[in-house]
């Protein structure tokens, strides 16, 4: 199937489905690390006297966690496009950096609940490495889906990345940029975006209850 794409969309392929696993891991090893400074029971007892809000406060951290996300993904997008610039120049290309953004605030959702659950900083490592490989292999990108089974794809489904890979292999296959072709290309985003606010709305129910523990 890959063989038979263009140069430009199978290096592209390639690498935004790569990127899942480089990113994912960046933010869950930069994530997990400030949040454990900002978990530091002095530090908390300080953020509480405060005269904020827990709502303002939590809000504005998720703000500062989607700014590490975009500045993270910036980077890895830049790398893409000045590695391929010329080939680049598509609408193929495009679809896949919006389907890397999806994905992108996807993993701040995650990194952000990791970051509330880890408690130790030599705990952070392990946990990126086992779900970012897990993820990534009965996902279809260290695997090709043809060669996964159907019971894994069936409990690959139930993960962001499994959607952030079917839509890539979606986008590489467009030939058509009609609604019919791009209607399951952005099903997929919006799979992507419902698991981010899952998490987001997780990682807040696990702060709140620590900090009333505290």
């Amino acid at each position: 199937l890959h063989d038979a794409l263009p140069i430009y969309h199978n290096y592209a392929h390639y690498y935004f489905n790569y990127l899942s696993y480089s990113l994912l891991s960046v933010l869950i090893l930069g994530m997990a690390a400030l949040m454990l400074v900002f978990n530091n029971s002095d530090i908390k007892r300080r953020n509480a006297s405060a005269p904020l809000s827990a709502n303002s406060f939590n809000l504005q951290f998720i703000f500062a966690i989607l700014l590490f996300t975009v500045s993270a993904w910036l980077i890895m997008i830049t790398f893409c496009l000045l590695i391929n610039f010329k080939n680049s120049l598509n609408v193929n290309t495009v679809y896949f950096i919006i389907n890397s953004f999806v994905f992108a605030v996807c993993g701040a959702g995650i990194s952000y609940l990791i970051g509330n659950l880890v408690k130790s900083r030599n705990a952070i490592p392990a946990v990126s490495n086992v779900l970012t490989l897990g993820l990534c292999f009965i996902s279809g990108v260290f695997v090709p889906v043809e060669l996964l089974g159907s019971s894994v794809l069936k409990i690959a489904s139930f993960t962001p990345t499994y959607w952030f890979v079917k839509a890539n292999n979606q986008i590489a296959q467009l030939a058509q940029f009609d609604i019919a072709s791009v209607e399951p290309i952005f099903s997929s985003m919006l799979i992507q975006l419902g698991f981010a606010l899952a998490f987001f709305t997780a990682a807040l129910v696990v702060n709140k209850k620590r900090r009333f523990q505290n």
